[in-house]
Protein backbone atom coordinates (compact mmCIF):
# COMPACT_ATOMS: atom_id res chain seq x y z
CA UNK A 1 0.00 0.00 0.00
CA UNK A 2 1.42 3.76 -0.98
CA UNK A 3 1.17 5.97 1.74
CA UNK A 4 0.69 9.53 0.76
CA UNK A 5 2.16 12.11 2.77
CA UNK A 6 0.07 14.78 1.95
CA UNK A 7 -4.09 14.83 2.24
CA UNK A 8 -5.72 15.41 -1.13
CA UNK A 9 -7.93 18.92 -1.54
CA UNK A 10 -11.87 17.43 -1.33
CA UNK A 11 -13.84 18.56 -4.44
CA UNK A 12 -16.35 20.78 -2.78
CA UNK A 13 -13.19 22.92 -1.30
CA UNK A 14 -11.13 22.90 -5.29
CA UNK A 15 -14.35 23.63 -7.33
CA UNK A 16 -14.78 26.64 -4.21
CA UNK A 17 -11.24 28.20 -4.50
CA UNK A 18 -11.90 27.69 -8.56
CA UNK A 19 -14.82 30.04 -8.38
CA UNK A 20 -12.79 32.79 -6.19
CA UNK A 21 -9.97 32.43 -8.98
CA UNK A 22 -12.49 33.21 -11.82
CA UNK A 23 -14.06 35.53 -9.58
CA UNK A 24 -10.39 37.45 -9.18
CA UNK A 25 -9.89 37.33 -13.18
CA UNK A 26 -13.37 39.68 -13.88
CA UNK A 27 -12.05 42.87 -11.73
CA UNK A 28 -8.55 42.43 -13.14
CA UNK A 29 -9.62 42.30 -16.31
CA UNK A 30 -11.50 45.95 -15.86
CA UNK A 31 -9.16 47.21 -13.20
CA UNK A 32 -7.02 48.91 -15.88
CA UNK A 33 -9.96 50.71 -17.38
CA UNK A 34 -11.61 52.39 -14.48
CA UNK A 35 -8.74 54.52 -13.58
CA UNK A 36 -9.16 55.54 -10.04
CA UNK A 37 -10.64 52.31 -8.68
CA UNK A 38 -7.21 50.48 -10.08
CA UNK A 39 -5.79 50.46 -6.67
CA UNK A 40 -9.05 49.48 -5.24
CA UNK A 41 -9.36 46.80 -7.54
CA UNK A 42 -6.08 44.97 -6.58
CA UNK A 43 -6.82 44.81 -3.69
CA UNK A 44 -10.14 42.63 -4.33
CA UNK A 45 -7.76 40.74 -6.74
CA UNK A 46 -5.40 39.84 -4.21
CA UNK A 47 -7.64 39.33 -1.32
CA UNK A 48 -9.59 36.74 -3.74
CA UNK A 49 -5.86 35.00 -4.55
CA UNK A 50 -5.45 34.59 -1.00
CA UNK A 51 -8.83 33.56 -0.07
CA UNK A 52 -8.38 30.62 -2.81
CA UNK A 53 -4.61 30.10 -1.46
CA UNK A 54 -5.90 29.63 2.27
CA UNK A 55 -9.13 27.22 0.97
CA UNK A 56 -6.76 24.99 -0.21
CA UNK A 57 -4.45 24.67 2.22
CA UNK A 58 -7.36 23.51 4.83
CA UNK A 59 -6.94 27.09 6.64
CA UNK A 60 -10.14 27.61 9.06
CA UNK A 61 -9.70 31.51 8.92
CA UNK A 62 -9.89 31.46 4.91
CA UNK A 63 -12.70 29.57 5.21
CA UNK A 64 -14.38 31.79 7.60
CA UNK A 65 -13.39 34.89 6.17
CA UNK A 66 -14.85 33.45 2.21
CA UNK A 67 -18.23 32.45 3.95
CA UNK A 68 -18.28 36.02 5.76
CA UNK A 69 -17.38 37.84 2.24
CA UNK A 70 -19.59 35.26 -0.39
CA UNK A 71 -22.36 36.32 2.36
CA UNK A 72 -22.10 39.74 2.35
CA UNK A 73 -21.84 39.64 -1.66
CA UNK A 74 -24.88 37.79 -1.97
CA UNK A 75 -27.08 40.29 0.55
CA UNK A 76 -25.88 43.08 -1.51
CA UNK A 77 -26.52 41.78 -4.62
CA UNK A 78 -29.82 40.94 -3.71
CA UNK A 79 -30.83 44.19 -1.94
CA UNK A 80 -29.26 46.27 -5.10
CA UNK A 81 -30.76 44.11 -8.33
CA UNK A 82 -32.90 46.53 -9.92
CA UNK A 83 -32.52 44.94 -13.16
CA UNK A 84 -31.36 41.41 -14.70
CA UNK A 85 -27.65 42.06 -15.15
CA UNK A 86 -26.03 38.94 -16.36
CA UNK A 87 -23.03 39.78 -14.64
CA UNK A 88 -24.70 40.46 -11.16
CA UNK A 89 -26.68 37.54 -11.19
CA UNK A 90 -23.57 35.50 -12.07
CA UNK A 91 -21.65 37.12 -9.06
CA UNK A 92 -25.05 35.93 -6.43
CA UNK A 93 -24.94 32.60 -7.89
CA UNK A 94 -21.34 32.23 -7.78
CA UNK A 95 -21.20 33.72 -4.09
CA UNK A 96 -24.29 31.47 -3.12
CA UNK A 97 -22.22 28.09 -4.33
CA UNK A 98 -19.30 29.05 -2.30
CA UNK A 99 -21.40 29.34 0.63
CA UNK A 100 -22.55 26.20 0.52
CA UNK A 101 -19.72 24.36 -0.53
CA UNK A 102 -17.87 25.17 1.94
CA UNK A 103 -20.73 24.57 4.57
CA UNK A 104 -22.59 21.73 4.02
CA UNK A 105 -20.28 18.99 2.56
CA UNK A 106 -18.95 16.46 5.40
CA UNK A 107 -16.05 16.50 3.40
CA UNK A 108 -15.36 20.05 3.03
CA UNK A 109 -15.94 20.58 7.26
CA UNK A 110 -13.61 17.24 7.80
CA UNK A 111 -11.11 19.61 5.37
CA UNK A 112 -11.41 22.44 7.49
CA UNK A 113 -11.08 20.71 10.99
CA UNK A 114 -8.36 18.16 10.23
CA UNK A 115 -10.47 15.14 10.80
CA UNK A 116 -9.52 11.76 9.37
CA UNK A 117 -11.54 10.84 6.26
CA UNK A 118 -14.76 8.34 6.81
CA UNK A 119 -14.80 4.94 4.80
Amino acid sequence: MIEQSQRRVPVPVAVSAVILLVGATIPASTMFTNGPSAATGLLGVLLLLALAHGLWRGSGRARFWTTVFSTISVGYGVVTITKADPLRLLQIVGASVIVGLLLVPASSRRWFHDLPAEG
